[in-house]
């Protein structure tokens, strides 16, 4: 494998850690309510006077940080490949599923905004982690089998 490649797939690998662990702020600062450190707030992603689904918001938590754990595994290093098999299937289905959460997210405040009478924001936050989210597909499978690229 040329050095380019390899080293490639390991800045494609340091994204995975790296967005595993902003899903694991995410998911722990929803589960806590936001964080404030001295004058820095930061407020959960929804804001818990209009949405009142906590038991909804929660699972989206727990599933961050489900997901998180997911982008953590060694990929290079499980030897067992039926293993690897069954836990690169989960990986393709909670990147999906990651993608679709954020599609929702979207949609649901824009909804919440058009009965506001007030105009959504631009969605840019969340079209980036979808998009982290549907990486990690390809990223992981790659790191596994970089032959896959020439």
């Amino acid at each position: 494998m040329p050095d380019a490649t390899a080293q490639r797939i390991r800045f494609g690998r340091i994204i995975s850690v790296a967005f595993g662990l902003l899903c694991v702020a995410l998911g722990v600062n929803g589960l806590i309510g936001g964080v404030s450190l001295g004058s820095l707030h930061i407020p959960p992603r929804w804001d818990p006077a209009i949405v009142t689904f906590p038991v909804a918001l929660r699972a989206e938590c727990w599933f961050f940080i489900a997901y998180a754990v997911l982008l953590f595994l060694p990929w290079r290093r499980i030897e067992n490949r039926k293993a690897w098999n069954w836990l690169f299937a989960l990986l393709c289905f909670a990147s999906v599923l990651f993608a679709f959460t954020m599609i929702c997210e979207v949609m649901a405040k824009n909804y919440i905004a058009q009965n506001a009478h007030v105009k959504a924001k631009i969605p840019v936050f969340q079209a980036v982690l979808l998009f982290l989210g549907l990486g990690q597909i390809p990223i992981e499978l790659f790191s596994r089998k970089p032959e896959l690229l020439d």
